[in-house]
């Protein structure tokens, strides 16, 4: 398959930052003195002494894309090198997206957010088209992420990367986006009466369109929690006869 990619754990010529492990990854973060790193509430997993952290309130539209309202901000206020290790929310892999490699701007999936280093905005955007905000996979309200420097996301299970060409078509899942490049259009395609209702997809599928950057994963946060729910209780027969 032509300009399909597999993302795997990067590390940065610069060594400003590493991802750990094949999957469940962590997120290790190089802070030299007077550095910043903001991350959703609750990923740290480890960071050096001279790092501080504080929690402070963000964008309230935060919370219309999946995200808290609140953020942690990571802060080396010392005079040597410091680290900050961060891992994802569910079981999943960490994607890091320079921001000024996809025009500084990129629409992301509900909670696909997890840290940002550089100058990284987080806010809504929204989808007044009843079709596409029903039936595409992202709401009404689209997760959107820009400013100039790198965003962390969190997928699971495979994922892949493509870059599509201008007017060039694919026809995804809707629960498999991760994130797209602004500029790429998101259109629907319904399904068959037969496919709606034994196919296992819904009634749409989810229409992503050239040009710009695609990130598609295998395991989506919904399609983990269906797998790991256990079977509804059965009623219990307490032997008994109804004859008084």
């Amino acid at each position: 398959m032509e300009g399909f990619t597999t993302v795997q754990a990067p590390t940065t010529a610069d060594s400003t930052y590493s991802v750990s492990g094949a999957d469940c990854q962590v997120l290790t973060v190089s802070m030299p003195p007077d550095s910043v790193l903001t991350s959703q509430p609750g990923a740290l997993m480890f960071m050096s002494p001279n790092i501080t952290n504080k929690t402070e309130c963000g964008s309230c539209w935060r919370t219309c894309v999946g995200e808290s309202c609140c953020k942690t901000i990571y802060n080396n206020k010392g005079r040597e090198d410091g680290f900050v290790a961060l891992t994802p929310s569910f079981p999943a892999k960490v994607i890091p997206v320079n921001l000024n490699t996809v025009g500084k701007k990129i629409i992301a999936k509900s909670g696909a957010y997890m840290s940002s280093i550089g100058d990284v905005g987080v806010t809504a955007e929204f989808d007044f088209c009843p079709t596409t905000c029903c039936c595409g996979g992202l709401g009404f309200a689209r997760q959107s992420i820009y400013g100039n420097g790198t965003v962390f996301l969190e997928a699971g299970g495979v994922v892949i990367c493509k870059v599509l060409k201008e007017a060039e078509r694919l026809i995804v899942d809707t629960d498999s986006i991760v994130a797209f490049q602004h500029g790429v259009s998101l259109n629907v395609q319904p399904l068959s009466p037969k496919m709606c209702c034994f196919g296992g997809e819904g009634c749409f599928n989810t229409t992503l369109t050239g040009p710009g950057l695609i990130i598609l994963q295998s395991m989506s946060f919904e399609k983990f929690k269906a797998a790991v729910q256990p079977p509804p209780p059965v009623p219990e027969n307490d032997g008994g006869d109804n004859n008084g």
